[in-house]
Formats: C-alpha cells, structure tokens, sequence
C-alpha cells in the first residue's frame, strides 16, 4: 500500500512539473515521447501535453496523444480536438501536394489557425499568387500563404504585411 501511494505521489509529483513547464511556456520540454511514455495513464498530463505540441506546431505527436485519451469524457473530447488539427494538417498538405477536392469533407472548427486555412480552402476562399495560396483574414488582419518547398509545406503568417510565423509541416 506505501509503494502504491509513493508512485501515486510521484505521478502526481511529476505532472505537477508538467504544469509549471506549462504555465511558464516551456512547451518543448512537454511535448515529447519520453513524457508520451512517463504519463501514458495520466489523462491530465496528456491533454497538457497535447496543447503543448499544438504551440509549438509538432503536431505530429497529435495522434500518438490522441489514442491514449480513452478513458474519460474530457480526455476522448480531447483525442477529437487534436485529431482534427492533426487531419487538416493532412488533408492541407494533401491539397498543395495533390490538389484534392475539399468536397465533403467536414470537420470540427478549432481555435487553431489551420481551421481557419482549412475552411478557405474548402469553400474556395483563396487567391493563387504565383506557386503560393493566399487565405486572407480580414478580421483578424492576418494573411496566410501557403506554399510548398520539397516535400513540405509551409504556411508564412502575416499582420500588417509582416512576416510574424514561419511554420512548416509534412
């Protein structure tokens, strides 16, 4: 009974670390396998996890975090929010790639800015310019262009003509 309320202790020990990583903003040292196998149980751990990849755009961990979150309510929504930032990464790479229709396809909306490229994409709302695609967001006064370079794509952010995010993704 004292080893099991010792590795208790130290589970709850070791995501309380995970949280001060996090409201620091140390996301990379979250966002890893090494914490994938630490917390593989630890449902809490793992959505803090998850949005810690989501900062900083590895969002090739999404799936790896999603199909562990099976075992609470919060955690299953969770698995659905990051798979659904994880497959319109895809399908948008699949469309510069391949040129894919968009029909039928719908998904979630997210907070996270590829929802937004996602549905411009979908309903046609972007310019070509040249190898790049425009998606621009008025409301937010950002533009977005979308181009790719071997075999990634990239998704250059602009405020107010200004470069503010390089992100690319495969």
């Amino acid at each position: 009974m004292k080893i099991i309320n010792f590795i208790l202790a130290l589970t709850l020990f070791l995501s309380a670390n995970m949280l001060k990583d996090y409201l620091n903003k140390r996301y990379l040292q979250i966002c890893n396998f090494s914490n994938l196998r630490k917390y593989a149980k630890n449902e809490k751990a793992l959505s803090i996890m998850g949005d810690a990849c989501i900062k900083t755009d590895n969002l090739f961990m999404l799936p790896y975090i999603a199909h562990k979150l099976q075992n609470t309510s919060i955690g299953r929504k969770n698995a659905v929010y990051f798979l659904t930032i994880y497959m319109e990464k895809k399908l948008i790479c699949s469309f510069v790639f391949d040129n894919i229709s968009f029909e039928g396809f719908s998904l979630p909306e997210t907070d996270y800015f590829l929802s937004y490229i996602f549905e411009a994409l979908k309903n046609k709302k972007y310019k070509k310019i040249g190898n790049k695609i425009v998606i621009k967001n008025k409301i937010k006064n950002i533009s977005y262009y979308i181009y790719k370079n071997k075999n990634r794509v990239y998704v250059d952010e602009f405020k107010d003509e200004k470069l503010i995010k390089r992100r690319w993704f495969r």
